[in-house]
């Protein structure tokens, strides 16, 4: 768990697990099977880069915070698992380290963060939509959101606070992230509010806490487009190594020599990461100083 003082989680510990190890022959078949696959679509002079021998890996059990063991392998024994990173298989993108994707179908809803850098951009092609509205879409709103012809728009790869990736979608096809949000205007807005408090009173149960909230922030603020803050999908999902345990190669050694390990990361690198983390607990403290004032109003 997390230090309530710090807000600093604790390292992982290296210790035995509970319950059984996975037999070596299952798990190397599964993994030539798996990589016979992924080599039918990449040239063999790649191979030993993104789809290496099983020779190279080797086997680790590991506990998260949400309790549940599984098993991962890396290329060599010298840096335990939860000091790298790993994939979330949803998008495929890099979980901040020591975090593994450990879906729960009871696990809470996707929390809004704050964007904290832009990244790539993509464009995605649509057709025209249907006349029907679909089954979410109330027919009065349907109308004013369909497009009635084939459209294109911009898609841009955010990361947010927690340091998941997410995607938004450009309020048009030209705009960039030096634009900054475009807001709507004041009377807009102040009708908006109006609508969205009797909205309230009618219907209490309509909405969640949270996606209440989030409305409320992005109309205080004007109701900017895109909003600074995103649902994170991968939150809810993402879990912490806790402990892990060693258990061998993949395909043993047999008294070969053990490969060195790298040497440890450089000042220069370990500087940035103190820098990060500084960054992170500052905006952590304004964000409960606000929450303080907030209460205190």
């Amino acid at each position: 768990m997390t230090d309530p003082a710090t807000g600093v989680r604790p390292p992982a510990v290296a210790r035995r697990l509970p319950g059984r190890v996975k037999r070596r022959t299952d798990v190397l078949r599964e993994y030539e099977k798996f990589n016979a696959d992924r080599r039918r679509g990449i040239p063999p002079v790649l191979w030993p880069f993104l789809a290496p021998d099983p020779d190279r890996y080797y086997r680790w059990r590991v506990q998260l915070d949400c309790a549940c063991i599984t098993e991962l392998m890396t290329p060599g024994d010298c840096t335990p698992p939860s000091e790298r990173q790993w994939r979330a298989p949803r998008d495929g993108e890099a979980l901040p380290p020591g975090q593994v994707y450990c879906r729960h179908d009871e696990a809470a809803h996707a929390p809004y963060r704050e964007i904290i850098e832009w990244g790539e951009r993509r464009e995605v092609g649509f057709p025209a939509d249907p006349v029907e509205p679909p089954e979410w879409a109330d027919a009065e709103v349907w109308t004013v959101i369909r497009h009635d012809e084939a459209h294109t728009s911009a898609f841009w790869k955010v990361t947010l606070a927690c340091g998941h990736v997410e995607e938004v979608v450009a309020p048009t096809l030209g705009w960039k992230p030096d634009d900054g949000p475009r807001l709507a205007e004041a009377t807009r807005v102040q009708q908006m509010i109006e609508e969205f408090e009797r909205l309230l009173v009618s219907a209490p149960t309509l909405e969640p806490e949270h996606e209440r909230e989030h409305t409320r922030r992005m109309l205080a603020a004007g109701w900017p487009i895109p909003s600074p803050a995103r649902s994170c999908y991968t939150c809810p999902h993402a879990h912490m190594i806790v402990a892990y345990q060693r258990v061998g190669w993949l395909i043993p050694r047999n008294g070969a020599p053990k490969p060195e390990c790298p040497p440890p990361p450089a000042r220069t690198v370990l500087e940035h990461r103190l820098r990060r983390a500084e960054a992170e607990t500052e905006r952590l403290r304004a964000q409960l100083a606000r929450h303080d004032e907030g209460h205190d109003a």
